[in-house]
């Protein structure tokens, strides 16, 4: 597990995440990130965070941000095998009268897959079996 999660810190860093030392627990084998902004500018917004989120229940929003917290958990399950779980928080942002407002957003499932796939690779050296660039 020690290793799995010296990688997770290497991809981490490789991947411009900060991880949040407050909400990380390396001892129970939890990585957690602090938020990532990955995409800026109302005009790219909607399309960028329509990827990353399902955002079709709130369209009437002018988002203005995107960001992710990404949770990484790695349970040992013997001496050579492990369970890797990966969540997205996916946050957009809106400007309004009132000021900057962050709201929750369903995940698409896409920041989970691109860092367990990246994950995979890392430790491997190759991709995950049926994956695709």
């Amino acid at each position: 597990r020690d290793v799995i999660l010296s990688v997770i810190a290497e991809l981490m860093v490789d991947r411009k995440l900060i991880s949040d030392e407050a909400a990380s627990k390396p001892a129970e084998g939890i990585v957690v990130s602090q938020p990532y902004t990955f995409i800026k500018g109302a005009v790219v917004s909607q399309s960028e965070l329509g990827r990353y989120a399902n955002i079709t229940t709130s369209t009437s929003r002018g988002w203005t941000r995107g960001r992710y917290t990404i949770t990484v958990e790695v349970q040992p399950i013997d001496g050579n095998s492990a369970n890797i779980s990966v969540n997205a928080r996916i946050e957009g942002r809106t400007d309004g009268a009132t000021g900057a407002e962050w709201t929750t957003l369903p995940t698409s499932g896409l920041a989970e897959e691109e860092f367990l796939s990246a994950l995979i690779t890392k430790i491997t050296g190759a991709p995950p079996p049926g994956h695709v660039e």
